[in-house]
């Protein structure tokens, strides 16, 4: 069974001699190609972007990694889009528009939530989960973790390794956990990197990222890529305050 760790916590963007906590969802930490409002995405060692309410995200031939505040990330896939309904920490919104993503949490404040909308379903997230949104077709996929999926008029519990096709019937079904596409592969990959990144920078101190970092995931060897990093100036509070295992 695929493992992993989230150890995100709210990352920390540094600029010189100052540290800024962001204080809302939306950072942009990874981009391989992305778009925030139709402006190409650009990330440097002293800057991340962020998206405000109904900022409109749409990656192209690259992926892209987006903070949702303590505890929570989110990876978009290539040739994807999304909305971010609400920033606030406290109600975290987003509608998936074209493509997939993939959303992680752990011990979440008390007080904050992040509730994701794909098609007509609402999908509330709770604490300690990895969940997949489709947007084509429109499903939802429970990596890790457990959700209540609100659609038309009913409300469906989807656990550990079980989607849901919101076709004629709706109906949850399980999916082999065992075997990860590409996308998914990639998620781990960036999620094990945060979780060294954080327990690096909680072992020696506020450091520098190391280089590039590559992770094999599956069963079969399926070599995920080289994991892009973090810019230098960034640091991850201590791991253990955002662990999600199962995934």
């Amino acid at each position: 069974m695929l493992r992993t760790a989230l150890c995100v916590a709210a990352l920390t963007a540094s600029l010189p001699a100052q540290s800024i906590i962001p204080a809302k969802a939306g950072l942009v930490s990874y981009a391989g190609e992305a778009y925030i409002d139709g402006r190409q995405v650009e990330i440097s060692t002293t800057h991340f972007s962020a998206m405000n309410d109904n900022a409109l995200l749409r990656t192209g031939v690259g992926r892209a990694e987006v903070l949702l505040g303590p505890c929570s990330a989110m990876w978009v896939e290539e040739q994807s889009a999304l909305r971010m309904v609400s920033s606030a920490l406290s109600d975290v919104r987003l509608i998936v528009l074209r493509g997939s993503v993939i959303i992680a949490t752990g011990e979440m404040m008390k007080g904050t939530k992040v509730t994701v909308l794909v098609a007509a379903a609402v999908a509330p997230l709770e604490a300690k989960g990895a969940y997949r949104f489709d947007a084509d077709p429109a499903r939802v996929k429970v990596l890790g973790g457990k959700t209540a999926v609100q659609w038309a008029d009913r409300v469906i519990p989807l656990n550990t390794g079980h989607l849901i096709l919101f076709d004629a019937w709706a109906l949850p079904s399980r999916f082999d956990r065992h075997s990860p596409d590409a996308f998914e592969n990639w998620s781990i990959g960036r999620a094990e990197y945060l979780e060294d990144l954080s327990g690096r920078q909680t072992r020696e101190g506020r450091g520098p990222a190391e280089p590039d970092i590559a992770y094999r995931r599956g069963a079969s060897g399926v070599n995920s890529g080289t994991i892009p990093p973090i810019p230098q100036s960034a640091t991850v509070p201590p791991a253990a305050a955002c662990s999600v295992s199962g995934w």
